[in-house]
């Protein structure tokens, strides 16, 4: 069986169809997202970093005017670890109100599908082509909570009037 992920290879005379790439170049901005595809990697080190372990998120990002994907990598590595902190507190996975030192497990990444945020998007020209890249992921909002009741009805205290 075929793993639709790898293509399939073509024969020079094969016939096939027109296709448009999915690729959408979004305005920068504060966008909602939905992960849409997460991938396990592995990155070979650098002169700048050790080698690590790489989350390989796809976003569904949106701003109500325009929809596309946006693609990330997320380094395992306590270089950059700030940022995996930034997107767990962006998704929900973590409390946004975490702070320096807190604890929190790697093992999260098997929660993030569907997972939703906000992600301010930017510019990134590589080799003279320009991709969405992430800025920041933005903290989630905490849920609203009710407004509590801050005068007693007076039935419920005996009086009229004073």
């Amino acid at each position: 069986m075929a793993d639709n992920n790898l293509g399939q290879g073509l024969g020079w005379e094969d016939d096939a169809q027109v296709q448009e790439s999915e690729f959408v170049l979004l305005d920068p901005g504060v966008y909602d997202y939905q992960v849409v595809a997460f991938e396990r990697g592995r990155f070979d080190g650098s002169k700048q970093m050790a080698a690590c372990n790489v989350a390989k998120l796809t976003l569904r990002c949106t701003n109500g005017i325009q929809t596309g994907n946006v693609f990330v990598n997320l380094m395992l590595n306590t270089k950059v670890l700030w940022r995996v902190s930034q997107f767990f507190k962006s998704c929900g996975l973590i409390p946004a109100d975490a702070h320096q030192g807190d604890n929190f497990s790697m093992a999260l990444f098997n929660q993030v599908m569907g997972r939703t945020g906000k992600v301010k998007l930017k510019h990134r020209v590589w080799q003279d082509k320009t991709y969405n890249d992430v800025d920041e992921f933005m903290k989630s909002e905490p849920a609203p909570v009710a407004p509590m009741q801050t005068t007693i009805p007076a039935q419920q205290w005996g009086g009229g009037g004073f």
